[in-house]
C-alpha cells in the first residue's frame, strides 16, 4: 500500500450544506477513505503499523482478531518489554483486518439480514499511547471528517460519558467541552450511561469513557432522539475511548499512571456514508462479487431489499470476504475454535452457491476469492501472496463437505426413523449426532441444513446448554507451563529493582565433535527467589530451603527457556550452600524463571550459583530443532503448497505439523526423509545471526510463521554451504540449533498422520534414536522378504547375514537400554517431566528388542525345518505388531502393512487347504473305522476353526452324517452335516430341541452355516461342559429321522 499517496481530486476545505453534500458525495472509493485516513494521520506525527493477523497469537485465546487494539493490548497492560517493536511507540495509525464469529462481538447472526454488519471487516484506527490525550484526538477527529471527508456538522452527533454513580464516577465534562469548544452545537452533543460510553478491555484491565460520532443518513431534521436507539438510518461512525481508569478483580477503578487514547472506525460503513448510502453492501468492496453473481447465475441484480435473494447475496459476498482473508493469514477448516467457524462459513457458501444461485462452488467459490484478492491485495499483499493457497483450500475443502455430507445424511436418516410424527429435535439427540453416535459426527452447520431441508425445529439453546455442560475443564494448566501470572510476577521484580535476565549465554557452545558439545561456563547472582505455597500461589523469600518449591531469576542464565516449539532446558543451580533442580524455564516479558525445587541445602538471594543444564537434553533439542527446519525444507520441495501449521522439539523426538492440499503419498515420505539424511552427511554449516524484523521478512525464501510474533530484532537461521546466496533452509528462529548438519548424525521420519482437515503430522528421531529405528526397519524388510520367498517355495538363502543383522540391531539396542537406564538413574524422581520422556523412550526401546528377538526366533525355527506354514503364520504375526512399533521408520512400517495384506490370505488359504487334508483324512479313517450310522470327530489337537471345518464338510458332501468337535477351555464348537438326499433341511424347532439336549451344563445356540444341494451343514456354540456321548446319541437319535 502507498501511504503517501494522497487523494487527487480537489476538494474544498469550506463546509457544505447537506443538499451539496449529497451531490458531492459519490466519489469515493474504499481505497480512497483508508488511504486519505491513514495520511492524514501520518502528518501529524503518527506511525504506521500493519495490521496483524487475524489469527490470535499462542495465548491469546480462541477467537479472531476482532479490534484494531488487539495488536496494541501490551502496551495498554504494561507489558512491553524493551525488545518489543513497541517499546517506544508513542502514537499510530493502521487499517486492522478484523473477524468477529464468535465470544464477545459476535456479529454472525445479523449478517445479510441487514445492511451493515459483517464477519470481516476493517477498522480504521488511531492511537496515543501516554501522548495526547481527550483534545487533541477530539479536534484531529472533527478535522478528518469535516474538512478530509466534508461531512457536515448538521449530519454529525457526538455522544459523551454521563457518568456512573455505581462506578463513582463523574459526568465526563471535559469531552462535553471540547466539542463545544470546536463549534458543534450543543444539541448535537449527547450525554449516555456506561453500556454506551464507557469501553472494557476485559472483566479487568485498563478502560475508560469514550465518545462517539454518529451519522444521520437523513439529514435536514432533528434526530438526537435516534442516537443509540438501533435506528437504521444514524449510525454510529466512530468511536474515540479514553484509557484512563484500571478496572481491579475487586471492580474498583484506579487511575492508570498514563492516558491513552484508542479509536476505531469501520472502512465498510465509513465509505457507505461518503457514497451517500445506508448500505454497507452498495460499494466497491462487495459490488465485483454482486456482478459476479448476477452474470454468473443469471439472476436478479442486487437492489439492497431484505427479501431471500438480497439476503443471498450480503452472506455469500461477506462470507467470501472472510474465509479469503482468514485462510491467507494461515487458518485452515477444522473441528475446533477459528477452524470451525471458517469451516462453518465455507459450508454456507457451498449451500448458497447450490441451492439459491445454481453456481458450482468448485468454480464459483475460488472465482469470487480472487476478486477478493484483488480488492484488497494491494493494501494487504498476504492475501496475494496466498492466492493459490486459499483456491486450493477452498476446493478441498468443498470436496470434504460433500462427502462428510454423504456421510451426515446416513446418521441424520437413522435420526428420521426414530423420531415418528415429532418435527424438532432435541438438545440430546443434536449432541449426539454431533458427537457421531448416529454413525459419522455431523457438524451444527449441516445439522441445521439437514433439518431445515426435512422440515424439522431444533432445540438449539437445549443443544448448547448440554454441550456447555459436558465441556471438560481445562482451564487450570500445569505449573510447569505456567509457573505464574506474568504482570504479578513483573511487578514484584519491578518493584525490587531486579534487572531482566541475560540469557544469550544459552548460545553459547563449540562442537568436540561427534554430536557431543562443550556448553559454557557460567556464574550467575540470584536476584529473586519465591517459594510456592499449598495453595498454588508464589510469595518473595530471601531463600528456599531443601524440599520447597519455588522459583529463582538470576541475572543472567545459560538455561534455554521454553519458545519456538522448543522444550526448555533442565538442570541444576549450585551453590557452595545448596542445590536447586530446574525442572522448567519460563521467560516471563524478559525475566528467565526457573522453576523447580531445592534437592540439597538451600539457595539464597544475593548468592552466586552455577548454572548447570542436562546436556543430554539440550543435544536433543539441538538436534531435534535443526532437524525440523531441514525437514520444513525438504516438505516444501516435494510438496510446494506445504506450509508450517506448528512444531514441537523436545530432546528425544520431534514433531512437525504441516498443511497439505495434495494427497501425501508414502513416496513422498521416502523421498522427504532421503533429501533431510542426505543433507546431514553433506555437513553443512548452521548459521545464526540478529537481522532487524524488517529487513529478514524480506530475504528470499525466509519462512515466517503467521500466528507469531516476533520482536523487532530476530535470529535468522540459514543452513547450507558457506558460499551460498540460496542456502537450502532459511527460517526466523529464536531456537538452539547443532553447529553441523552432520551432528544430527541420523533422521527418520517414524509417523505421518493427520492431525486435522488438511493438517498432517510428521513424528520423526534424530542421532541413536533414528539410527536404531532405520536398523529395526531393515530387519521388519528381511522378514518380508523372507516371508515372500517361503510362501513362493523358494530356498532360503543368507540365513547367516540376517543372523549377523539381528544380532548387530540388539546388541545396538541393548547398549541404547543402558544409557537410558544410566540417564533414568541420575533423574531425580521428581523430575517428572523428563522422566517420564526417558521411561517413554526406554519402553519403545524394549518394544523394538522385543520384536527382534521375536523374529530371530523365526530364524532359528527355519534352520530347524518347522513346519513352514505355522512358521509363515508367526512371522505374519509379528509383521503385526511392528506396526505398533515407535522406532521404525514410515516407510517401512507401510511395507510391512502391505506385505501382511497381500499375504495373510494367502498364508492362511495354504494353511486351510493342509488342515483340510487333514481333517477329511481323520473323517474317513474314523468312517472306515466305525462304519455307523452317525460319524463323530472330536479335533482338540487341529488348529481348525468352525468355519474352515463347514467349508471341509460342504465340499465333500459325505453320504452320512458327519459330527466334528472342537473343544476350548469353556466352551465347544459343534459342527454337523446332514446328506439332503436323506435328511430334511431342521426347522429352527428341530434345532432349538436339539442345542437343548447338547448342552448339559450350559447354554448353546445354533445356525444354519451352508446349504447346497447335496448336504446342510449346521454350527452349535456350547458355553459350558459338552458330554460327547450325549452328542452322539442325540445324533444316532437325528440320523434316524428320514425325509
Amino acid at each position: 500500500m502507498n501511504l503517501l499517496t494522497f487523494r487527487t481530486s480537489n476538494k474544498s476545505k469550506l463546509r457544505f450544506s447537506s443538499l451539496n453534500y449529497i451531490v458531492r458525495c459519490m466519489s469515493w472509493s474504499s481505497t480512497d477513505v483508508r488511504t486519505t485516513f491513514i495520511n492524514f494521520f501520518l502528518a501529524r506525527r503518527h506511525e504506521f503499523v500493519s495490521s496483524s493477523s487475524v489469527t490470535p497469537k499462542k495465548g491469546e485465546g480462541t477467537y479472531f482478531t476482532n479490534a484494531g487494539m488487539n495488536q496494541f493490548k501490551p502496551i495498554f497492560l504494561g507489558e512491553c518489554d524493551q525488545t518489543s517493536k513497541f517499546h517506544s511507540l508513542l502514537r499510530a495509525v493502521n487499517s486492522q483486518k478484523c473477524i468477529r464469529v464468535g465470544g464477545k462481538h459476535n456479529d454472525l447472526e445479523d449478517v445479510g439480514h441487514d445492511l451493515t454488519h459483517h464477519t470481516f471487516f476493517e477498522m480504521l484506527g488511531n492511537w496515543s499511547f501516554g501522548d495526547y490525550f481527550k483534545a487533541e484526538a477530539c479536534q484531529m477527529a472533527y478535522e478528518l471528517l469535516t474538512e478530509q471527508y466534508e461531512i457536515p456538522v448538521d449530519r454529525l452527533y457526538f455522544t459523551y460519558f454521563a457518568g456512573d454513580k455505581a462506578l463513582n464516577l463523574p459526568e465526563d465534562e471535559d469531552c462535553k467541552h471540547i466539542w463545544l469548544s470546536l463549534g458543534v452545537p450543543s444539541q448535537r452533543v449527547l450525554p449516555f450511561g456506561s453500556q454506551d460510553n464507557f469501553w472494557d478491555m476485559g472483566v479487568t484491565g485498563p478502560c475508560g469513557p469514550c465518545t462517539e460520532i454518529h451519522y444521520d443518513h437523513v439529514g435536514n431534521r432533528q434526530a438526537a432522539s435516534l442516537v443509540n436507539a438501533g435506528s437504521p438510518s444514524v449510525v454510529e461512525i466512530w468511536n474515540l475511548v479514553f484509557m484512563q481508569y484500571n478496572r481491579l478483580p475487586d471492580q474498583s477503578l484506579q487511575p492508570l499512571p498514563k492516558f491513552h487514547v484508542d479509536t476505531g472506525m469501520g472502512l465498510e460503513r465509513m465509505t457507505a456514508v461518503l457514497n451517500g448510502t445506508a448500505d454497507n453492501y452498495s460499494t466497491d468492496l462487495f459490488m465485483p462479487i454482486f456482478h459476479y453473481i448476477h452474470t454468473h447465475a443469471k439472476c436478479p441484480a442486487y437492489q439492497g431489499g431484505k427479501n431471500e435473494i438480497d439476503t443471498a447475496y450480503r452472506l455469500i459476498a461477506d462470507h467470501t470476504r472472510m474465509f479469503t482473508v482468514a485462510i491467507s493469514d494461515g487458518v485452515l477448516p477444522a473441528s475446533d475454535n477459528t477452524g470451525h467457524k471458517l469451516r462453518s462459513i465455507l459450508h454456507r457458501c457451498i449451500h448458497l452457491c447450490r441451492e439459491t444461485f445454481n453456481l458450482d462452488p468448485y468454480t464459483a467459490l475460488p472465482d469470487l476469492a480472487s476478486l477478493v484478492v484483488k480488492s484488497l491485495g494491494s493494501v494487504y499483499p498476504e492475501v496475494v501472496q496466498n492466492k493459490e493457497k486459499i483456491c486450493q483450500v477452498v476446493r478441498v475443502s468443498i470436496e470434504h463437505h460433500d462427502k462428510q455430507r454423504e456421510l451426515a445424511f446416513k446418521s441424520f436418516s437413522k435420526v428420521l426413523s426414530k423420531t415418528g410424527s415429532q418435527k424438532k429435535l432435541s438438545g440430546d439427540v443434536i449432541l449426539a449426532l454431533e458427537k457421531g453416535q448416529y454413525g459419522n459426527p455431523v457438524p451444527i452447520d449441516m445439522i441445521t441444513e439437514l433439518a431445515t431441508s426435512h422440515g424439522f425445529d431444533l432445540d438449539i439453546e437445549g443443544f448448547e446448554k448440554l454441550r456447555e455442560e459436558r465441556k471438560v475443564d481445562i482451564s487450570s494448566a500445569p505449573l510447569t507451563s505456567a509457573p505464574e501470572r506474568a504482570s504479578t510476577l513483573v511487578n514484584e521484580m519491578v518493584a525490587r529493582g531486579i534487572t531482566l535476565t541475560d540469557d544469550s549465554y544459552k548460545y553459547l557452545y563449540s562442537s568436540l565433535g561427534d554430536g557431543i558439545y562443550d556448553f559454557s561456563y557460567l556464574t550467575s547472582q540470584t536476584g529473586a527467589c519465591r517459594v510456592q505455597g499449598i495453595s498454588g500461589q508464589f510469595t518473595v523469600t530471601e531463600q528456599l530451603t531443601e524440599g520447597e518449591q519455588g522459583e529463582i531469576i538470576l541475572d543472567k542464565t545459560c538455561f534455554y527457556s521454553e519458545a519456538g516449539g522448543q522444550d526448555s532446558d533442565t538442570g541444576e543451580l549450585v551453590s557452595n550452600t545448596g542445590t536447586f533442580l530446574v525442572t522448567y524455564v519460563k521467560n516471563v516479558r524478559g525475566y528467565i524463571v526457573h522453576y523447580g525445587h531445592t534437592i540439597d541445602g538451600s539457595i539464597q538471594i544475593g548468592q552466586l550459583v552455577e548454572p548447570r543444564i542436562s546436556q543430554e537434553r539440550r543435544e536433543g533439542c539441538m538436534r531435534n530443532h535443526t532437524a525440523t527446519h531441514l525437514l520444513n525444507s525438504a516438505l516444501t520441495n516435494f510438496l510446494p503448497t506445504s506450509q508450517q501449521q506448528g512444531s514441537s522439539v523436545t530432546p528425544y523426538k520431534l514433531t512437525f505439523d504441516f498443511l497439505a492440499l495434495a494427497p501425501l503419498e508414502i513416496n513422498h515420505v521416502q523421498q522427504t526423509e532421503s533429501m533431510v539424511r542426505d543433507i546431514i552427511k553433506q555437513e553443512y554449516p548452521v548459521h545464526q545471526r540478529t537481522v532487524s524484523l524488517e529487513d529478514a521478512v524480506k530475504l528470499p525464501n525466509v519462512k515466517v510463521l503467521q500466528n507469531e510474533e516476533y520482536p523487532d530484532q530476530v535470529f535468522v537461521i540459514s543452513i547450507g554451504p558457506s558460499n551460498t546466496r540460496n542456502p537450502i533452509s532459511i527460517e526466523l528462529c529464536c531456537g538452539t540449533h547443532v553447529i553441523h548438519t552432520a551432528d544430527i548424525q541420523e533422521f527418520c521420519i517414524t509417523q505421518m498422520s493427520s492431525k486435522s482437515q488438511n493438517v498432517k503430522r510428521a513424528t520423526c528421531v534424530t542421532g541413536k534414536e533414528a539410527e536404531q529405528a532405520h536398523l529395526v526397519g531393515s530387519v521388519v524388510k528381511s522378514m518380508c522378504l523372507l516371508l515372500v520367498k517361503m510362501l513362493k517355495s523358494e530356498p532360503v538363502k543368507d540365513i547367516e547375514k540376517l543372523h549377523k543383522l539381528i544380532s548387530q540391531v540388539i546388541r545396538g539396542l541393548e547398549s541404547r537400554q543402558e544409557r537410558v537406564d544410566h540417564t533414568l538413574s541420575v533423574l531425580n524422581v521428581k523430575s517428572s517431566g523428563h522422566r517420564s520422556e526417558v521411561e517413554s523412550l526406554k519402553e519403545d526401546i524394549n518394544k523394538a528388542k522385543n520384536l527382534v528377538d521375536s523374529f530371530s526366533d523365526s530364524l532359528q525355527l527355519l534352520e530347524n525345518n518347522a513346519e513352514p506354514e505355522s512358521l509363515m503364520r508367526q512371522l505374519i504375526k509379528n509383521l503385526k505388531k511392528s506396526q505398533q512399533l515407535e522406532l521404525l521408520p514410515k516407510t517401512v512400517r507401510e511395507e510391512a502393512h502391505s506385505c501382511v495384506e497381500n499375504m495373510e490370505y494367502k498364508v492362511t488359504e495354504l494353511v486351510n487347504k493342509r488342515l483340510i487334508a487333514v481333517l477329511n483324512e481323520m473323517v474317513r479313517r474314523e468312517m472306515d473305522q466305525f462304519p455307523s450310522s452317525v460319524t463323530t470327530v472330536v479335533l482338540n489337537d487341529l488348529d481348525i476353526n468352525p468355519r474352515q471345518m463347514a467349508k471341509s464338510l460342504s465340499q465333500q458332501g459325505w453320504g452320512k452324517c458327519i459330527v466334528l468337535v472342537k473343544k476350548g477351555r469353556t466352551n465347544a464348537n459343534v459342527v454337523f452335516s446332514l446328506p439332503l438326499r436323506s435328511h430334511k433341511v431342521l426347522s429352527k424347532g428341530e434345532m432349538d430341541a436339539l442345542v437343548k439336549e447338547v448342552a448339559v451344563n450350559g447354554t448353546a445356540n445354533a445356525k444354519l452355516t451352508s446349504h447346497n444341494d447335496r448336504v446342510s451343514v449346521y454350527t452349535i456354540s456350547v458355553q459350558g461342559d459338552l458330554d460327547v456321548g450325549v452328542l452322539q446319541a442325540c445324533f444316532e437319535k437325528l440320523s434316524q429321522v428320514q425325509q
